[in-house]
């Protein structure tokens, strides 16, 4: 009995730490440039640097809690070395329902 009480209150912790359960929040994303991105000068930033630069920036923008998620390779990027380019890195970011319209101005997109 006791086991399944244990059990059961850690499942019940982590289902509450999941963002995927909250209606309130919003996952977009970003498609990373060589150097084009308004946060940085270049790709080639750690992924904790890149957290940093990019919750600075939406906090400078006025996005009021958003949240860097994660960075991913969604493709191999293209043969461009054009700072414009795409990396085929995604960069994502959850922010509270609220501030769709805002993410989307910036640029951001909603992730499906």
């Amino acid at each position: 009995m006791r086991r399944k009480l244990v059990i059961g209150i850690i499942l019940l912790i982590f289902g509450a730490c999941q963002e995927n359960g909250n209606p309130n929040l919003m996952e977009f994303y970003w498609e990373q440039t060589g150097c084009a991105d308004p946060w940085v000068v270049n790709s080639n930033l750690s992924n904790k640097t890149l957290k940093s630069a990019v919750e600075e920036y939406l906090k400078n923008e006025g996005v009021v809690g958003a949240r860097f998620t994660s960075i991913q390779t969604e493709w191999s990027g293209a043969v461009c070395l054009a700072c414009h380019c795409k990396t085929g890195q995604w960069i994502y970011v959850s922010a509270p329902l609220s501030q769709k319209e805002k993410m989307l101005e910036l640029g951001f997109l909603e992730k499906d």
